[in-house]
């Protein structure tokens, strides 16, 4: 009789979660159908050809699902390049199990909807070459806290980056290029030792840049911040960025003499330092290389 009791306890149990996850599946289809609503231009028709009720989810085109039975949970949504036109819907934040959504190289416009920070488990979002408007919301950044990858460039985003970035622990990639972002790049941005790329290069940004602001980013590969209107000296400590590829600063109101230990960085691939008030030279210890920088009489300057 007891064996029977627990057998039945574990019975009601697994028919539980088995309603719960089949309730969650059941939702994450109404979020994907939501999504299908708004499109107003699908010009290969995959959507609307693929997109059925009579087939599952997890078989849908840009829709993939977790491997167990338990998890049969949209986990990732890619609709690149597919060259759709609509608005991100606001049921998009009951994909909780997303870890991946990419809607890069299409025509969704709109804001970007703050039920998004509802995906705690979102860890790479692409949505570059859209006519995405509207702010960068700080609870966008504040409840993400499995982010890795941010790629929002070549938008219409305006405002400034929320102090809420540097919630973002385990964020390494920042892409915020071609936007109409401005005011001050928080110092939290500069407190992220997890970032290997910044890319806020051709928006409105303004202010100085901190003078340690290498001291967290030990990993930083690709720093590029060309075309805003950043003014001051170059940070003296730039050579504690020890793993910079890659540096572009062109196009700004820098000034004062570069600083010669930016000649230290041994892995640096290319410098961009043009159209700025800058002077002195770059000597390379390793290659035995002077680059003579003087005020705005270069353009692009490579280190190799």
């Amino acid at each position: 009789m007891e064996r029977m009791s627990i057998f039945i306890f574990k019975l009601t149990i697994a028919l539980m979660i088995l309603n719960f996850y089949s309730v969650s599946a059941s939702e994450d289809q109404h979020s994907l159908d939501a999504i299908r609503a708004q499109i107003t231009v699908d010009p290969s028709g995959l959507l609307s050809k693929n997109w059925t009720p009579n087939s599952s989810i997890c078989t849908w085109t840009g829709v993939s699902c977790g491997s167990r039975i338990k998890t049969q949970r949209v986990i990732a949504l890619d609709l690149s390049d597919m060259g759709l036109v609509g608005r991100i819907p606001p049921q998009i934040g009951s994909l909780s199990f997303l870890t991946l959504l990419d809607f890069s190289n299409n025509s969704f416009h709109g804001p970007i909807p703050p039920e998004m920070m509802q995906l705690r488990h979102l860890e790479r979002v692409y949505m570059g070459h859209n006519n995405l408007t509207g702010t960068l919301s700080p609870l966008f950044l504040d409840k993400m806290p499995s982010l890795k990858s941010l790629n929002l460039s070549y938008n219409s985003l305006n405002g400034n980056i929320p102090e809420e970035i540097g919630n973002l622990s385990k964020l390494q990639d920042l892409v915020l290029n071609n936007n109409q972002l401005s005011g001050l790049v928080p110092q939290t941005l500069f407190n992220q030792s997890s970032i290997r790329r910044i890319q806020l290069s051709f928006n409105s940004f303004s202010g100085t840049l901190p003078d340690d602001m290498c001291d967290q980013l030990v990993k930083l590969r690709l720093f590029f911040i060309s075309g805003n209107k950043f003014t001051g000296p170059i940070p003296s400590s730039i050579n504690k960025c020890r793993q910079l590829r890659y540096l572009s600063m062109s196009t700004n109101n820098f000034n004062g003499s570069i600083p010669r230990k930016i000649g230290n960085l041994t892995l640096l691939k290319e410098l961009f330092l043009g159209e700025n008030d800058l002077q002195g030279m770059i000597l390379s210890p390793t290659h035995k290389i002077v680059f003579k920088l003087t005020n705005n009489l270069f353009w692009e300057n490579y280190f190799i």
